[in-house]
């Protein structure tokens, strides 16, 4: 296949935004937004700061398109705060909730991988009691960062959406936010639960988010030619 090709649908400047939907294709990297299939949580914690750093690389291709194409300086600044509260927030409260696991004692004993995997699903699906303390505290809203991830990419459709002539492009960029906040659930769920659904999801995350790239592209090359 010709390389060429990719750079018809997702222009040289969006590269580095793929590598978003690339880590979630190889959770075991540990560089993905949600803890890899293997429960490597203590390398996973240890690249904490290259993830951080691999989402900034990614998202700002994306908000340097956008910048001209939100005419709303408001909505803008919003969507970047919420984005980079989603960035920052999202590895300090998930060491919390790493913490949380870890400290119990059956953790640290030898399991088989299916009862270690069940072990994180009970813990992190349980409500932590103690909310007076701030670790705990931090666990309970350790899925916050994804929900405001959502918001962002959200609005960030909402906006191509108003741009975008064609009503066949409109729904094809509907599809792309609805497999992309699909695959997101899809993945926080199964991640530890099914391999098999899990990989689909991955796929159904990553077709999403490259969908909304290439739309990305498209309104941005419009708003252009319109100003030439």
């Amino acid at each position: 296949m010709d390389p060429s090709i990719i750079f018809d649908y997702i222009p040289k400047q969006l590269l580095p935004s793929l590598g978003i939907p690339l880590v979630e294709l190889l959770p075991d990297l540990c560089l993905g937004w949600w803890t890899p299939p293997s429960l490597d949580l203590n390398k996973y914690n240890r690249l904490k700061y290259l993830r951080v750093l691999l989402l900034i690389v990614a998202w700002y291709p994306i908000f340097e398109l956008l910048f001209p194409i939100i005419e709303d300086s408001s909505i803008y600044s919003a969507m970047v705060i919420f984005a980079v509260a989603s960035i920052i927030s999202r590895p300090l409260l998930m060491e919390k909730q790493i913490k949380r696991v870890t400290s119990i004692g059956l953790w640290n004993a030898v399991l088989p991988k299916e009862k270690r995997e069940a072990l994180w699903i009970v813990v992190t699906n349980s409500k932590p009691s103690d909310i007076n303390k701030f670790d705990e505290l931090a666990a309970r809203y350790v899925n916050s960062p994804t929900k405001i991830s959502g918001v962002v990419l959200c609005i960030v459709c909402s906006q191509l959406y108003e741009k975008l002539p064609d009503m066949e492009d409109k729904i094809k960029l509907l599809g792309g936010l609805t497999a992309s906040i699909v695959g997101g659930i899809g993945m926080g769920g199964m991640r530890h639960a099914n391999l098999l659904v899990d990989i689909v999801f991955r796929l159904v995350f990553g077709l999403g988010f490259i969908t909304m790239l290439h739309y990305l592209s498209i309104v941005s090359d419009q708003l252009i030619i319109k100003s030439i």
